[in-house]
């Protein structure tokens, strides 16, 4: 009896010996898995980046191939989503290969985006479209850029990068050729926009047609369109400056029919300037208008009145309530 008991001591004695030597081990080389640098126990937060790291490290990768996704918001259609391939995993992004959504406006008129590699936060439903982007509108509008990202809270479509815009075709040709930096699509707001360093250009009655301005804007809903911001026009021999232009489109045969300079305008042409509040253009009657104390200068003429129109590209010129003033020495 006595030797039994004996044994036992010995084997308790060399138990706790083993804990006592792990227990300094740890303590020395590994104490910051035990406090943090300050000595308190690990916050919440700090807990919880640890658990989601732990989540990470076990959750499966999953490839599949043929993928067709929809999110729905409010028994509406947010986007639905097409490509070859996907890479992920539940808890993490999802990379996508050769992708194509469509972006749901509220109306349900739609942006069709494709791109060569497409990435979705699994957790904030953000997505993220990379290489050759191209963004269709419902009307006609493509919009090539480097990327373009979906912010799923604002329902916001986004690049900072270099924009490239064709417009949609009419009767006289070809539409709107336009660069930029910065695009814009608040879904909400079923608005396209380009955020600064417009250009664009087109070909309107076989005559050259050019405007700049810091900032552009284009509806899904109608084809109109306004330049915000410096806006610098050319047409023909016309040169404009305003603050403001918008154009208008015809219904029937989506043709660019009206142009609108707005809130102080400056012309200039060959023998001839003015200055006005506003000015329209009307490119089917070729007939330009000018509104809001309008005057110009025509050699050593001054002519003013309540309307000034240009007729037959300028070649005639009509005054309303005509007052002239010759300049003398």
């Amino acid at each position: 009896m006595r030797l039994r008991k004996l044994k036992l001591n010995k084997t308790s004695v060399l138990f706790y010996l083993i804990l006592f030597l792990i227990f300094v081990q740890l303590l020395i080389f590994s104490p910051s898995e035990i406090n943090n640098s300050s000595g308190e126990l690990k916050t919440a937060d700090q807990i919880k980046k640890l658990a989601d790291s732990q989540k990470s490290k076990k959750s499966i990768e999953q490839k599949m191939r043929g993928i067709h996704l929809v999110e729905n918001a409010n028994n509406q259609k947010g986007w639905e989503l097409f490509a070859e391939e996907a890479e992920g995993s539940s808890d993490t992004s999802w990379v996508l290969k050769k992708v194509k959504i469509d972006f749901y406006a509220e109306d349900q008129s739609h942006y069709t985006v494709v791109g060569d590699v497409g990435e979705i936060d699994s957790g904030s439903k953000n997505i993220l479209i990379r290489g050759e982007v191209v963004t269709r509108s419902t009307n006609g509008y493509e919009f090539k850029t480097n990327d373009l990202k979906f912010v799923s809270d604002n329902k916001v479509l986004k690049s900072d990068d270099t924009v490239q815009m064709s417009g949609p075709d009419d009767r006289s040709g070809k539409g709107f050729i336009l660069t930029g930096v910065g695009f814009r699509i608040d879904l909400r707001k079923n608005k396209m926009s380009i955020l600064s360093f417009v250009e664009a250009n087109k070909i309107i009655e076989k005559s050259f047609f050019e405007i700049k301005s810091n900032t552009a804007e284009f509806s899904n809903k109608t084809q109109q369109a306004d330049f915000a911001g410096n806006v610098s026009l050319k047409y023909d021999k016309v040169s404009m400056k305003a603050p403001n232009a918008q154009f208008q489109y015809s219904n029937e045969d989506k043709k660019l029919k009206t142009i609108f300079l707005k809130n102080g305008v400056q012309m200039f042409e060959i023998g001839r300037s003015g200055l006005c509040q506003e000015v329209e253009m009307d490119l089917e009657q070729d007939k330009m208008t000018l509104r809001g104390s309008p005057k110009v200068q025509m050699g050593e003429d001054e002519i003013f009145g309540d309307e000034i129109v240009f007729l037959d590209g300028g070649k005639k010129v009509k005054v309303n309530n005509v007052r002239a003033n010759r300049k003398t020495n």
